[in-house]
């Protein structure tokens, strides 16, 4: 998950990596943004997750 904030793109999935550091503001920016949503039901959670591991787990056992 990437966000663009007015300054810099941070990519929030390795936020140690960044630089410049990352701002209070920054970090409360990405929260906000992610309470807009979406929102998925936990069935609905379920079967992504059952696709997703139908399509990427083939080999695995």
């Amino acid at each position: 998950m990437a966000t663009r904030t007015a300054k810099k793109k941070i990519d929030w999935t390795k936020p140690s990596d960044q630089n410049p550091k990352i701002t209070d503001d920054d970090f409360k920016d990405m929260v906000k943004e992610a309470e807009k949503g979406p929102f998925y039901s936990l069935t609905e959670f379920k079967q992504k997750m059952k696709l997703w591991r139908k399509e990427n787990l083939k080999d695995v056992k």
